[in-house]
């Protein structure tokens, strides 16, 4: 991740520069240009002191990685310079590259001039940058076969790996949404070598780059878990700490606070507001692609089961021989208006009335009685009942063939008591008829 390392504190892909308590301040090379060869002379022994009693060689290098990032090389280079065995590229290289970074000349008459003035000296001094580039060159040359030899091997395991076992469908998420972060990543690396310059700043728009990278909900919740650890850190960065406040912490607590805010102490506090502005606008633009992938998300299309589908699993008594009873086809069921069910084992005479009825019977989705599974639903609970009959030979037949009112009319007329209907149809039950106007 292209952002400035704290003290102490690890962060994926940032720019490695230790921050010691001893430490004050880079030497400064204002007007540098205008000071004489001596004074020159001085300043950069000066500063290689500096460096050296300060810095690990690690650091120096890692100087080294981030102004050539800088300078137009290409990652795949500074993988090169970082697989090179010898010491092609060495801690001389790093500080040098630091100083030009920091304001350094490049190339400086006056000094050249006293360089040449000095007993035991021979030739003309060459640019910081002509040094630089020559161990950077050497450093690539000999690198590159490192790299590839790498990548190939990594390749083959990968391929190794593929050959064994497939990757999840969660894995293979969690890699195109980190692949889609490749010019948010791009414009953090050059931001960060650009001294986090607030112009630049300001125009970040990483919304605008995930929606051309195609970015969807799936891939944004992942990308937001990504960042979201920097977007806490910069914010706690940025939260002044009282005394009082930290005399309260344990003493793990308070030397994180004080690592925390030792490592980002060489930004100004416009950078640090910077900071926690660009990573929020990163997770803002999760959220925007969030909200817009719900936003288009097409809506499924539900397939509408044919009644025969929707009474499949009903469980129902298809005749009785004692009764001389015959269900009706329980496809019928479907958008009718009005059921009329018996139990033979315990006579029970039920009348299932429809909730929501479609006048011109045009079987309009919604309307009518239903099944679900081996239950009738879409029907009026308070006004659906059933009642014991004792002569069910008599009764039955003339319902069969009656219209709905008549129907309803002789069941009216039975005496004995009413009780709710649960919906629930089983192998005992005969489906009687059903009424649609």
């Amino acid at each position: 991740m292209g952002m400035p390392k704290a003290t102490k504190r690890k962060k994926p892909r940032a720019v490695s520069l230790k921050i010691r308590k001893n430490l004050l301040q880079d030497p400064d090379w204002s007007g540098a240009d205008e000071w004489p060869g001596r004074e020159y002379h001085l300043k950069r022994q000066k500063a290689t002191d500096y460096y050296y009693q300060n810095y690990k060689s690690s650091d120096l290098l890692d100087f080294a990685y981030t102004w050539m990032l800088a300078n137009d090389y290409s990652k795949q280079e500074v993988k090169a310079v970082k697989a090179a065995k010898s010491q092609a590229i060495s801690s001389v290289t790093g500080y040098y590259c630091r100083m030009l970074t920091m304001g350094c000349p490049d190339s400086h008459e006056a000094w050249n001039k006293y360089w040449e003035s000095l007993p035991g000296t021979a030739g003309t001094p060459q640019p910081i940058s002509t040094f630089i580039k020559t161990r950077i060159g050497n450093a690539i040359a000999e690198g590159m076969d490192f790299v590839k030899e790498a990548e190939e091997k990594e390749q083959a395991e990968l391929k190794a790996l593929n050959n064994t076992r497939k990757p999840t469908i969660q894995e293979l998420l969690h890699r195109a949404a980190l692949s889609m972060t490749e010019e948010v990543e791009d414009f953090l690396d050059t931001w960060t070598t650009s001294d986090y310059d607030l112009a630049i700043a300001k125009d970040f728009d990483p919304i605008g780059m995930f929606r051309k990278a195609g970015v969807k909900t799936a891939h944004a919740r992942i990308i937001r878990k990504y960042y979201e650890a920097s977007v806490a850190e910069f914010e706690e960065l940025n939260t002044p700490v009282k005394k009082a406040q930290l005399d309260k912490l344990n003493e793990r607590d308070k030397d994180l606070v004080e690592q925390l805010h030792e490592g980002y102490s060489h930004l100004s506090v416009p950078q640090k507001k910077s900071l926690l502005a660009v990573y929020r606008k990163i997770t803002d633009a999760c959220d925007i692609s969030e909200a817009e992938g719900k936003a288009n998300r097409k809506v499924r299309k539900v397939r509408i089961k044919s009644p025969e589908d929707l009474v499949k699993k009903l469980k129902f008594k298809q005749s009785d021989a004692e009764y001389g009873l015959g269900s009706i086809m329980p496809a019928d069921i479907i958008y009718a208006r009005m059921l009329v069910v018996f139990n033979t084992r315990n006579r029970k005479l039920g009348v299932y009335y429809a909730k929501n009825v479609d006048p011109m019977g045009l079987q309009r989705e919604g309307s009518g009685l239903s099944v679900k599974g081996t239950t009738i639903i879409g029907y009026d609970e308070e006004k659906s009942l059933q009642r014991t009959i004792r002569k069910p030979t008599e009764v039955l037949p003339v319902i069969k063939k009656a219209t709905r009112s008549k129907a309803i009319k002789l069941i009216e007329t039975l005496k004995t008591t009413e009780t709710k209907l649960n919906g629930r149809i089983n192998g005992e039950t005969i489906l009687i008829a059903t009424f649609n106007k």
